[in-house]
């Protein structure tokens, strides 16, 4: 599956304007823990090896800018992609660092076919999440279009945010963030 998402930091009036109808489906902590090389070849390439609280999760294209990414869930298929030849534990151990850790208390609701992520961090950065889960990449656009207007209908602006990983890197450790980060333009977005 592949996700698209949009990011947003609503007022309150527009938070409770998108949540309107929407149903409550719980309330979730997430354990976040990025890994990558010494070197952060794979977040440099917009792969990202995340455990989320216990489950490994392998993120393909830049979902933190871009809001598309290709998800694989599961040790056995990330193995399988990366073609390992070792379980992935193993070769967390010997190859990868830990670059981000990090928990959200998140919130999750559902409107519609839309998933809504009310998500506050434990580094103090906070912001709502709209997605949805398409099949096939040629719904991209599509998929982004229904996002936005959903979004504007709420009053919500359009800015772009960064995504919680780059965030946590700007605030938390500013030289790793430059290094992968600086002068990187993704869509008309520039980080800095």
């Amino acid at each position: 599956m592949i996700e698209v998402e949009k990011k947003f930091k609503p007022t309150e009036e527009q938070l409770k304007a998108i949540l309107e109808g929407a149903v409550f489906l719980g309330k979730v902590i997430n354990h976040d823990i990025y890994y990558d090389y010494p070197d952060y070849r794979m977040y440099k390439k917009e792969i990202r090896l995340r455990n989320r609280n216990g489950n490994f999760e392998l993120k393909i294209g830049d979902d933190a800018v871009k809001g598309v990414a290709e998800e694989i869930e599961g040790e056995e298929n990330i193995q399988k992609y990366l073609k390992l030849e070792e379980q992935l534990s193993e070769f967390i151990e010997k190859n990868l660092v830990e670059i981000i850790n990090y928990k959200t208390s998140r919130d999750k609701y559902k409107k519609d076919d839309f998933s809504i992520d009310v998500d506050s961090t434990d580094f103090g950065y906070d912001m709502v999440e709209i997605e949805l889960m398409i099949d096939d990449k040629s719904k991209t656009k599509e998929a982004e279009e229904r996002i936005v207007s959903f979004a504007l209908s709420a009053g919500l602006s359009l800015s772009k945010l960064p995504g919680k990983t780059i965030e946590y890197l700007k605030r938390m450790n500013p030289e790793l963030y430059k290094k992968i980060f600086i002068n990187k333009e993704i869509k008309g977005f520039k980080l800095k």
